[in-house]
């Protein structure tokens, strides 16, 4: 007995020893390649945990109310990457990412069960330009530099929620930046075979049909120190068959996007416009539709611990009555560069026939209100970056 004791803590005292080396390793590792942002050769682990409890109103037939805690979202979506970077000499890196999606409340992963549903990509980076291959970005998420109150649970962008979630498989990415300018393009062999075709899922790469699935964006951008401008387009084709948005693949979903912001000081404000051309499936009934969305918010910091967020945003949707607009507003206490605590609160005003939910419905049983009625959410939550 007294020999197996002895052998258990020998044991532990080894695991304990390889986990706190593992751990160097990796803090190392990242230490070494981010520096600032600079993509100096080395690996990094990453990531962040944010989550709160959620309070909602008005959902459903009986407009009933709940409190839980968000799986998808709060102030910024959970995720966890490793990103790696070799320098090649001449000028020339390599880099690699694999990003994933978390739902904190529950220790699973988001992007329809994706192990990397965020990102997962290769490319090699020279003076020409960056190329990478894999599950990337579209160019319309690298274009919204305006979006203040970005992918929090309660903003504007829930009038479009493509938008903080535009990823495509299979793709092919170039990207350029020189003197303040970014010029990017990004194109998709088959943009999505993991999600179910109700949500949007099209494989693509298909022998017989050469637009099937495919997708096509592109990106004009530039920042000086104190205001920025970008635009875009992002074309996503048809193909998922029935019961998708885009059955054939001589459907489209088209974006346009123009947006920006200023600085003054401790204040940023930021607005922009998009152009949706949907000829696919817009509500149940409703078909081809063109749409226009606008917002409006801003950002201010009166001490350098808070951070005070207040946007508007406002959807039309030609010939019909399901626009909506949403106010939403957070107001954030930073305790330290990786650590913030907020409370943030939105409430969308849906027309007759919209039914969009003020937190994007992001954890079953779906949170839309009837069509017509207005909705409010407020949530309490806490972030930490690593």
């Amino acid at each position: 007995m007294e020999q197996w004791s002895t052998r258990r803590n020998r044991w532990r005292g080894w695991t304990a020893r390889s986990a706190l080396a593992l751990g160097v390793m990796f803090v190392s590792a990242g230490a070494q390649a981010y520096d600032g942002g600079a993509l100096t050769p080395g690996l990094t682990l990453y990531g962040l945990i944010d989550t709160g409890i959620e309070y909602v109103n008005n959902i459903g037939a009986k407009k009933s109310s709940v409190v839980r805690m968000p799986s998808l979202t709060a102030s910024y979506p959970s995720r966890w990457g490793l990103r790696g970077v070799e320098d090649l000499g001449g000028g020339y890196k390599s880099i690699v990412v694999l990003e994933s999606g978390i739902a904190p409340d529950q220790g699973t992963t988001n992007q329809n069960g994706r192990l990397f549903g965020r990102q997962a990509y290769v490319g090699l980076i020279g003076p020409w330009g960056t190329v990478s291959l894999g599950r990337l970005y579209s160019q319309i998420y690298y274009s919204l530099i305006g979006d203040t109150l970005g992918p929090n649970i309660f903003a504007a962008g829930l009038l479009d929620p493509y938008l903080s979630t535009a990823r495509v498989d299979n793709a092919i990415d170039y990207t350029l930046t020189f003197a303040g300018f970014t010029v990017a393009a990004t194109y998709s062999l088959g943009r999505d075979a993991v999600a179910p075709a109700v949500a949007g899922g099209c494989a693509g790469e298909s022998p017989t049909d050469h637009r099937a699935c495919k997708a096509i964006s592109v990106l004009l951008k530039y920042e000086a120190a104190s205001w920025g401008v970008a635009g875009a387009f992002d074309r996503n084709y048809g193909g998922g068959g029935t019961g998708s948005p885009l059955p054939g693949s001589s459907q489209t979903d088209t974006r346009s996007l123009v947006n920006g912001y200023v600085k003054f000081g401790g204040a940023t404000v930021g607005a922009g416009y998009l152009r949706r051309d949907n000829r696919g499936l817009v509500a149940p009934g409703v078909t081809d539709k063109t749409s226009d969305y606008w917002w409006i918010g801003g950002t201010y910091f009166p001490v350098p611990q808070v951070s005070l967020d207040l946007q508007y945003g406002h959807l039309d949707v030609r010939g019909t009555e399901l626009g909506a607009s949403v106010i939403a507003a957070r107001v954030s206490y930073l305790f330290s560069k990786r650590t913030t605590a907020y409370v943030t609160a939105g409430r969308v005003f849906n027309q007759r026939d919209a039914s969009i939910t003020v937190d994007g419905g992001s954890l079953p049983p779906a949170s839309n209100p009837l069509p017509g009625v207005d909705q409010t959410g407020v949530m309490v939550g806490l972030r930490h970056k690593f």
